[in-house]
């Protein structure tokens, strides 16, 4: 993890942002450099948690597109940090930046409610609070919860990199990463289709057609290899129906990921597929790129 800013880490420690400052803009040309300070904070204080993954998303947007070797190195570097805010119950300081916010309880309300208010997954209640149990749910408990009531989330998969990666559109403006992880894809024979496109539905448990021998599998069989979960994609956009994202238990990973193996369907490994079933729900925009 610290390998992308350990060579200039000590030198430029003392650079560090004080809690409270504003996000300021990445010099395109350096970002390493500008980032150095905010990985050496974060390390060492939750405080600087939140501004590393405002500036380092800054950093990712203005890589796009002109050097993707390095904005992959730069996500793979800040997604542990992305991961103690958007998956685990760490409250940090400055979360409400991401979205991030305190939910209390109030008479009567059941978890059901609360996802559909803030347009999330159930199990994100599971992610963001230690000990939580919807059956005990009380009056006056104060959750973690992501706030998407505005929209702005976005999933993106990268065909030439093997990663999907899932940014949170901010209220004032730019993005923070969420989350970015390794895929499988399909086959020289039945390519991942590109394109716009986005979540129609998504299925716990779901019965798997075989695409060759057409046998249905139902859940729990061990012949089916969705491992608990579909996430389809809207067949418009793509040019191709039957295509979504999926957990896989066919073969050992090492066989499938982030390798051309699937039938055309995006492949994740089973930790990676919950989280992002979890935070995108329907209507989530998709983005299949080469």
């Amino acid at each position: 993890m610290l390998r992308f800013f350990a060579s200039i880490a000590l030198a430029l420690s003392a650079a560090a942002p004080q809690e409270g400052s504003a996000p300021r803009a990445t010099p395109a040309s350096s970002p390493r450099e500008h980032l150095a300070p905010f990985f050496s904070r974060a390390v060492a204080d939750p405080a600087g948690v939140v501004p590393l993954i405002l500036e380092g998303s800054a950093a990712l947007a203005t890589l796009a597109g002109r050097d993707e070797a390095e904005a992959r190195l730069l996500a793979e570097t800040l997604e542990p940090y992305s991961a103690r805010a958007f998956f685990s119950p760490e409250r940090l300081p400055r979360m409400e930046e991401l979205g991030l916010a305190l939910h209390t309880v109030r008479p009567g309300e059941v978890p059901e409610r609360i996802v559909r208010r803030y347009r999330t997954g159930a199990g994100m209640l599971a992610y963001l609070n230690a000990g939580y149990d919807e059956r005990r749910l009380r009056e006056g408990q104060t959750l973690k919860v992501l706030d998407l009531s505005g929209g702005g989330l976005k999933i993106r998969v990268q065909r030439g990199a093997y990663r999907l990666s899932v940014h949170r559109t901010l209220p004032g403006g730019g993005s923070a990463l969420v989350l970015c992880v390794p895929v499988g894809l399909g086959a020289a024979d039945s390519p991942t289709p590109l394109g716009e496109t986005s979540i129609t539905a998504r299925v716990r448990n779901p019965e798997w057609t075989d695409p060759v021998t057409k046998q249905v599998f139902a859940p729990g069989d061990p012949g089916n290899v969705l491992g608990g979960y579909w996430i389809a994609l809207d067949g418009e956009g793509l040019g191709r129906k039957g295509i979504g994202l999926h957990g896989f238990t066919g073969e050992v990973a090492a066989k499938w990921i982030e390798q051309p193996a699937s039938h055309g369907c995006v492949r994740m490994l089973q930790r990676d597929i919950d989280r992002v079933f979890q935070v995108a729900i329907e209507g989530t925009p998709v983005s299949i790129e080469p």
